[in-house]
């Protein structure tokens, strides 16, 4: 868990973001968008950091980690 709540609520919104604005994005002429396409592509793709949150079962459905 990151320090500013802000920071844990936008991982957990990229986590749930769809396979197809991704590519959209990644593929934007703009650089901000494409940028923003590649991190959040790249916060999916990347496994937990913290130690307790990769061995963690989540319910997939309500994300309750007492699942």
């Amino acid at each position: 868990m990151s320090v500013d709540p802000v920071i844990d609520r936008l991982v957990e919104a990229a986590r749930c973001v769809p396979a197809a604005l991704i590519a959209r994005l990644s593929k934007s002429d703009d650089v901000r968008e494409a940028r923003l396409g590649q991190a959040i592509q790249d916060v999916q793709t990347s496994p937990p950091t913290d130690t307790d949150e990769a061995g963690r079962v989540i319910d997939p459905v309500t994300h309750d980690p007492a699942w």
